[in-house]
């Protein structure tokens, strides 16, 4: 419903006739939208991360593999961008939370904050797996999570739009691999 008709457009009540529950048990769990919505946001986020954290726990065989630099951070990537859903209701969800922090900034810190964790997480595991191929980001986590995010929900986004024709991929590969080599050094020191 949130995906559908917006954080604002969606109604109590249509959370519940979609869900199958009533009001009430609605309420007995969550004191209000927001608060449901939050939970919406964390289950999501867990359930995201746990599908890139697994597929880059099986990439060192391919990244050992690899011809180039080039083609093993590619396929770290690929990693990463083929564990997000490429599925209308994603987008939407991802695009209509983001508006939503920004409408009401009241609300901002909720979204804020677990959007924080879900960063980190994801930083975490860019960095474990640069190191697997020995490098190492010159910059900011962070700052490689937020344009992997930024081009491939993009990528994603133009491809929704562009309909059958679309290659959700296309902007994502062609950019990404060069700048988070551009982004990263050798390793300076070896792992702990």
């Amino acid at each position: 419903m949130f995906a559908e008709k917006g954080v604002f457009g969606a109604t109590i009540e249509e959370i519940c006739d979609q869900a199958g529950f009533t009001r009430g048990a609605v309420y007995s769990t969550f004191s209000d939208k927001d608060d449901l919505l939050q939970a919406v946001i964390e289950r999501e986020q867990k359930a995201l991360l746990d599908r890139i954290t697994a597929s880059l726990d099986t990439v060192d065989s391919e990244v050992a593999t690899a011809p180039s630099l080039d083609a093993a951070v590619a396929t770290i990537l690929n990693r990463i961008l083929r564990s997000l859903p490429i599925e209308r209701q994603f987008i939407l969800i991802a695009t209509e939370l983001e508006l939503h922090a920004v409408r009401r900034p009241e609300l901002a810190a909720a979204f804020i904050s677990g959007n924080r964790v879900f960063r980190a997480r994801l930083a975490d595991a860019i960095v474990d797996a640069m190191g697997r191929i020995d490098r190492e980001p010159t910059v900011d986590p962070l700052q490689i999570v937020d344009a992997v995010l930024a081009i491939g929900e993009r990528s994603f986004r133009m491809a929704m739009i562009n309909g059958e024709n679309g290659d959700p991929y296309r902007l994502a590969e062609s950019v990404l691999p060069p700048l988070v080599v551009a982004l990263s050094r050798p390793r300076l020191t070896s792992p702990a």
